[in-house]
């Protein structure tokens, strides 16, 4: 008992302790609360703009409860989406199995508990997506007893993040499978997790232009969630209308599946780990003759061969340029329903500022581009032959920041040209769009590279921890969005006088920045660096 107490300590631990900061000279780890409550954030962001929408759109016609029933889907999707990039790397790809492993614990014991810190992300994203529709609910007139209520939906909702889990912790043992099978395991690893993420955006894109169409169909939704919807439906029963046999067989329908999977795979886990780490020898090795080449291009492929070969790193850190490309390519195809959402504004008398709405989310979306964050952390124990490398530290600082550029700025570029296609901008509004982009682009990547020598992580267990909960990742994400609303409020400023030309205003505000950004990769930085 004393093992399984010590051993879930250490997996909560290791979860939520993951942020060293600096203090008196020496590091000392701090509660990764910080990062559990942005994650939180997003969650009510995310449900709140949904819920209060949807709500709207339902309760005239007395059906609110389908509230709880969109968002209870929404919850699992997005919990899904969140720790399915995690599954692979915590559960079956940690760096210490080979420590783990060799200790006197039951790998069933250590399986289970590394499944429940995903258990806990999860749940932290479920209850804070189904709290602010429990409070839209109540708001549109849905139903009485609001405390019990919103008991009975918390109670739900720690049920509901069980599936997203179960559902993490096999798509990640089958990845893990077929990644092993192949010489280019993390590029193929990455490329399904990002064909997922594809598909996944796609529909969140459909369901938002279904919105207006919502309460004509609304009628013969519940019928569509028969089968493969059966855990909703009874959410909305035992949540709304206080069934308590619904509750208990959505309990029934949650846990199974999650306690028959940590089963199966907890009897192999062992035999799984090895064979997923273990490689075949070789023995068609031929003589050839050996290329060479320059060592700052060899430092950009092993860059680029570490970004597209880790799954993780390559969504949690690309995360934003994807969104961008696929955001303005999605402009040119539906630009027939961007026109009719314009001309229906414009008749009502009010005015869109499209080209500074389409400016920020541009540069908010480059600004979660943070390869330079965690560039410098992901090399963990290999730093020293980094450091040992016949390159200066300012020429590891160049192609760092350089392959950060160069992702974003041909990104960047294509997105110019689909945005001014969709929306008709002139051609001065197109290159001030993409200059923007680009100032913010090389802001953040020199910013982030100078946070991550102040804030490494290099002994996390694997890639998972250092891109999505260390340090300075959780710094540079809410200082680029800092960063990204403060040069929108210096345009609002400058607008009245300087017309759209104010985006010079912020520009070189940026510009300014990326140069001290740069003079103190030059001197701090580089001592930094000496000392890690």
């Amino acid at each position: 008992m004393r093992k399984w107490k010590a051993l879930i300590a250490l997996s909560l631990k290791s979860m939520l302790s993951t942020l060293n900061l600096r203090g008196r000279g020496k590091k000392k780890p701090v509660s990764g609360i910080a990062a559990l409550a942005l994650l939180a954030f997003i969650a009510v962001y995310i449900s709140g703009v949904y819920s209060s929408m949807i709500a709207a759109a339902l309760a005239p016609v007395g059906l609110a409860h389908l509230v709880i029933l969109l968002m209870s889907v929404l919850a699992v999707v997005l919990c899904f989406t969140f720790t399915i990039f995690a599954a692979q790397g915590v559960i079956f790809g940690g760096k210490d199995n080979d420590l783990m492993l060799s200790l006197p614990i039951p790998p069933f014991m250590l399986m289970l508990c590394r499944t429940l810190a995903l258990y806990v992300e999860n749940l932290v994203f479920s209850v804070f997506v189904m709290i602010p529709a429990g409070v839209a609910y109540l708001v549109a007139g849905g139903g009485t007893g609001g405390a019990l209520f919103l008991v009975r939906l918390l109670v739900c909702a720690v049920l509901l993040a069980l599936l997203p889990t179960a559902l993490s912790l096999a798509v990640g043992a089958v990845v893990a499978w077929v990644s092993s099978k192949f010489k280019r395991q993390g590029i193929l690893g990455t490329v399904l997790y990002t064909v997922f993420f594809l598909l996944l955006m796609a529909f969140m894109m459909y369901v938002s232009f279904s919105m207006e169409d919502l309460a004509a169909q609304a009628a013969g939704l519940e019928a569509a969630f028969t089968g493969w919807g059966v855990p909703f439906l009874l959410t909305v029963d035992a949540a709304c209308r206080g069934d308590l046999l619904a509750l208990l067989l959505l309990a029934l329908l949650c846990l199974a599946p999650f306690l028959i999977l940590v089963w199966l795979f907890g009897r192999a886990y062992k035999k799984i780990v090895t064979g997923l780490s273990s490689r075949a020898a070789r023995s068609d090795y031929r003589l050839g003759r050996l290329s060479a080449s320059g060592s700052r291009r060899a430092l950009l492929r092993k860059e680029a061969k570490k970004f597209f070969g880790t799954p993780i790193y390559f969504l949690n850190a690309g995360i934003g340029l994807l969104m961008l490309l696929l955001g303005s390519v999605a402009a040119i195809f539906f630009r027939d329903n961007v026109e009719e959402v314009l001309i229906e504004i414009a008749d009502a008398g009010a005015e869109v500022p499209i080209f500074p709405l389409l400016t920020v989310a541009a540069c908010f979306l480059l600004s979660m581009t943070e390869l330079t964050a965690c560039s410098i952390s992901l090399e963990g124990r290999q730093l020293w032959i980094l450091k040992e490398a016949p390159i200066p530290a300012g020429g590891i600082f160049a192609v760092k920041v350089g392959f950060q550029l160069l992702l974003e700025l041909p990104c960047l570029a294509v997105s110019t040209l689909c945005l001014a296609i969709a929306f008709s901008l002139t051609p001065v509004q197109a290159l001030l769009f993409f200059l923007a982009g680009a100032s913010v682009g090389t802001c953040t990547a020199l910013l982030g590279l100078m946070v991550n020598l102040a804030l490494p992580k290099l002994d996390a267990p694997n890639d998972t921890v250092v891109v999505k909960q260390s340090a300075s990742v959780l710094v540079c994400t809410l200082g680029g969005m800092a960063l990204v609303g403060l040069a929108a409020l210096l345009y609002v400023l400058c607008q009245g006088a300087l017309g759209e030309l104010a985006v010079l205003v912020p520009i070189g505000a940026l510009l300014v920045l990326s140069a001290l950004a740069l003079g103190l990769l030059r001197s701090v930085g580089v001592k930094l660096f000496e000392r890690l």
